[in-house]
């Protein structure tokens, strides 16, 4: 009888490193939820950096080329001076 009372009592029983671990585990876990939602916004911040970079590349290739063109423009000489010839 004292045998089977023990073994009931055993199997209720969690042992102290079997608890320990179990709550290891769960803190563990929560701080890899925590580490994953870090990570997503880092990757939604990322993303949004990498369009902004984009854009201002093709906005300055644009300006490079309006420069480049506008360069290219003959100039004709201004008005000129009007030589009086002496008298």
């Amino acid at each position: 009888m004292d045998e089977f009372r023990a073994r009931a009592k055993a199997q209720n029983f969690t042992p102290r490193v079997v608890q320990s671990m179990a709550d290891e585990n769960m803190v563990l876990r929560e701080a890899l939820a925590k580490i994953k939602a870090e990570l997503a916004a880092e990757r939604e911040r990322v993303r949004a950096l990498v369009r902004a970079a984009t854009e201002l590349s093709l906005e300055l290739e644009q300006a490079r080329e309006e420069l480049a063109a506008a360069q290219q423009v003959t100039r004709f000489p201004g008005p000129r001076e009007t030589r009086r010839v002496p008298d």
